[in-house]
This record gives structure tokens, C-alpha cells and sequence, in this order.
């Protein structure tokens, strides 16, 4: 049976930038390790994610999600796994002479950039990008790739990263986090989870069931190795009963 997993830009999760991510190689392990269901990605924009997993829409489950990010709020029925992933956001800079923590004190004069239909928690509040292009001098971007690119190439002076991406772009000469100057104020927590449609063509349970043998399996562990996420996985299977 097809499940068709939505999928927006949000690396290390998914992203078309970056040679690989997680959800893809999950995917794979799932379709690798059992045949009752084919696990299919379907591409969408962020703020379709909703949309995607309504009762009419193209996809069953969206993986390492959470239901912070507006879900409650837009009428969606969905069922979640446990959650996966304990995750944080930052804000980060382009690292120059001179530059220190209080240049994260306050945006007057700056240009924030953003992802459209991501959600951030600043001030106090958690918004939807296009509340915060209200507020704020915001660029946003389709990807958060974009958004480091740009910091460091001085276009915009400073962005909202997570830090599991920080994480694995360690070593990668496609982006140098050496480079950049991070907040040492954490901007939001959350916990991830793989979030499903109500009757779609499969369950909650049934997910958390394949994940739970593919931990027995040790694959969870190695995949999040290889991402340099370990730090971050708060669902080991292999010890999990």
C-alpha cells in the first residue's frame, strides 16, 4: 500500500539542497525493511503541510514535525508518534572583528531572514513568518540553506537556524558554521515527531511499530550517527519497550 510522506525544505529533515537528509534515508530503511507499505516523498511548500495531510489532501504523514508549528490551530485532525527528536533554534551571524553577543540585543537596523511558513519564537511570541515580515525587517527565503548563504555572504545580517542542522553541516564545504557567530540564548525547544492524517492508509501506531523494529534492527542509531544528530535523539528503539 502507497504512503505518501509530505515533504517541505527543512534540513537536516528534508531538504533538495543538501546531497541527502534524514527523512529521505528513513524512507529508505522503511520501504528496505518491511513490504506492507511503500513509502512514497511528495514535494510540497511549507505552508501546504496543513493542506497536505487533510482529509483530502496528497499525503498520509509528514516526518520529524511538531505540532507547535501552527497545527493545532489549523483544524487539521493528525495522530503523532512519540516523539523522536528534542530539537532548539538560535539566532546566528556572519562572525567578524568586533562582533559579540549583544548584536543578537536587539533587530533595529537589521534585516532578519526567514523561511516562508516557518514558524519562529521571538520576543516572547511564536509567529508565522509572514506575522514576523510584520514586525520585523524580514527577507524570506525557500530555504534555510539560503538564509545561511546569505548571512555569510552579507546580504542579511542575521537568521534563525536550528541547531541539528548547525550539527550536520560540521565538516561540510558546502556551508562552514566556523564561520558563523551563534546566539548562546537558545530561541525555541521543541520535540519532533512523524505526524498522521486521520484515515489515512496507515496509523500512528502502525509507524511507531515499523520504527520500533527498526531500531531492534540498530538502524535508528546509525542514522542518526551519520547526520552527527546523536546528541539530539531522544526515541532509541533499541532500548525502548
Amino acid at each position: 500500500m502507497p504512503v505518501y510522506v509530505a515533504a517541505y525544505d527543512h534540513p537536516p529533515y528534508f531538504s533538495d539542497v543538501l546531497n541527502t537528509d534524514l527523512t529521505r534515508e528513513l524512507i529508505n530503511l522503511l520501504n528496505k525493511h518491511q513490504d506492507s507499505y511503500d513509502f512514497r516523498i511528495q514535494v510540497i511548500p511549507p505552508t501546504g503541510r496543513y493542506k497536505a495531510l487533510s482529509a483530502k489532501g496528497c499525503c498520509d504523514v509528514i516526518f520529524f514535525e511538531s505540532p507547535l508549528w501552527g497545527w493545532k490551530k489549523s483544524g487539521v485532525g493528525f495522530q503523532k508518534t512519540i516523539p523522536l527528536v528534542r530539537g532548539n533554534e538560535r539566532l546566528v551571524a556572519f562572525k567578524k572583528d568586533g562582533r559579540d553577543q549583544s548584536f543578537f540585543d536587539s533587530f533595529d537596523g537589521k534585516t532578519l531572514g526567514g523561511v516562508k511558513g516557518y514558524h519562529y519564537l521571538l520576543s516572547g511570541e511564536l509567529l508565522a513568518s509572514d506575522a514576523i515580515k510584520k514586525k520585523y525587517t524580514t527577507y524570506l527565503a525557500d530555504s534555510r540553506i539560503i538564509n545561511l548563504q546569505m548571512v555569510i555572504g552579507g546580504r542579511i545580517d542575521l537568521t534563525i537556524i536550528n541547531d541539528e542542522l548547525l550539527s550536520a553541516l560540521q565538516g561540510s564545504s558546502q556551508i562552514k558554521v566556523s564561520n558563523l557567530l551563534l546566539s548562546e540564548k537558545v530561541s525555541l525547544e521543541y520535540k519532533l515527531h512523524l505526524l498522521v492524517g486521520e484515515n489515512k492508509n496507515i496509523s500512528a501506531d502502525t509507524l511507531q511499530r515499523l520504527l520500533r523494529e527498526l531500531g531492534r534492527q540498530g538502524e535508528f542509531e546509525i542514522l542518526f550517527k551519520r547526520f552527527n544528530m546523536n546528541r539530539f535523539q531522544i526515541y532509541r528503539p533499541a532500548i525502548t519497550r
